[in-house]
Parts: structure tokens; C-alpha cells; sequence
């Protein structure tokens, strides 16, 4: 390409056309991520905030009787994938899958946000301690029929939506159901 005197032309590659674009898009995205984290309050020292406000959607569809409290219907699969991890989620999905295939009751045969089938939860309070920018832990204690109970929520955070890894109730863990049946069926294997 010729310029002609008092006029320079520059000379674009390529390459330094995909490179200004592809840094204008990051800016961009950048921008928008930092805004929506702000939004949902999971930026900085607002992650306390964003687990804190998930665990309180859950658990205020608990307070009373579950006659009346129907809590959270995990009856589908965007439901169960809607609240855990990906990983969690699996194991409750292809446990359900298989249960029925066999014609027996999933391990999960209770409500995991409350350890029971059934509830009556007063005095709820929920307690978040930050682990870190993506985990958090999450401890939630209420009156169940006028005793007290405990539920303790391991979260972690996937973009800006927090999810559950695992739950522990006084009998023990959520993922602990699963290994135990896990190991219940490599021994049945084994025989």
C-alpha cells in the first residue's frame, strides 16, 4: 500500500485486528461480570452476602409444619441441579434412576435440607462463614418440634450462583449416603 505525502495510512494485520477486538471483548465481558457480581452480591467481601441470601431462600420454605411448609420439591432434574454441585447432583439423579429401575427407594428418601421427611422448624437462624472467593459454609439451626437441630451446608460458588457440595446432619453427611451405599454395593459385587 503506497501513502501519498501528509497522509500515512496504517496498515492493519490481521492479526492486530483480531488482537484490538478480542481485548475490546475482554474489557467488555470484564465489565459486565463485574457489574452482575455487584447485582447478586458475590464480588469481594458481598460472597458472605450472595450465599447467605441462597441458604435463606431455601430454608424460609421450612419454617413451620412441613403440613404446611411444603419446602423445596426436588422432583425434577433441573431442581436437583438447581441447588447442588454438578457432582452432587449426578449422584442424586443416577441414584434416583437406578432406584427405580430396581424398584426400591433412593438413598435419599427424606428431605436433604432438614435430614427428615417431615419437620416442624421454628427459630430458624442462618450463620455464613466466607472459606474463601468460591466456598463458603453455610450453618443453620432451628427448633424442629421444639428440639433443637443443626444443619451445616458446604457451598461453593459456579459464576455468580452458589450451589450446595454437601450437607451435614446430625446422622451424618449427604455424600456419606452415597459412599456407604456405594460400598454396600461393591461388597454385593464382590460376592
Amino acid at each position: 500500500m503506497t501513502s501519498s505525502p501528509g497522509y500515512p495510512h496504517a496498515q492493519w494485520s490481521r492479526r492486530g485486528i483480531a488482537v484490538a477486538l478480542s481485548a475490546m471483548f475482554l474489557i467488555v465481558a470484564t465489565d459486565a461480570h463485574v457489574s452482575a457480581s455487584r447485582r447478586h452480591g458475590t464480588s469481594g467481601t458481598g460472597s458472605e452476602a450472595g450465599a447467605k441470601a441462597f441458604v435463606d431462600s431455601i430454608y424460609q420454605r421450612y419454617v413451620g409444619s412441613s403440613s404446611i411448609a411444603k419446602g423445596i420439591p426436588l422432583a425434577s432434574v433441573g431442581a436437583v441441579r438447581g441447588y447442588f454441585t454438578v457432582g452432587l447432583a449426578s449422584l442424586i439423579i443416577e441414584d434416583r434412576t437406578s432406584a427405580a429401575k430396581r424398584g426400591e427407594p433412593p438413598v435419599l428418601d427424606g428431605d436433604p435440607f432438614v435430614g427428615r421427611q417431615d419437620w416442624d422448624i421454628a427459630d430458624l437462624a442462618i450463620e455464613v462463614k466466607d472459606s474463601g472467593t468460591l466456598k463458603s459454609t453455610a450453618t443453620v439451626t432451628f427448633t424442629d418440634s421444639g428440639k433443637p437441630g443443626k444443619v451445616v451446608l458446604e457451598l461453593l460458588r459456579s459464576g455468580n450462583e452458589w450451589r450446595i457440595a454437601d450437607i451435614q446432619w446430625e446422622s451424618g453427611t449427604l455424600r456419606g449416603l452415597f459412599r456407604r451405599k456405594a460400598a454396600q454395593d461393591d461388597e454385593a459385587g464382590r460376592r
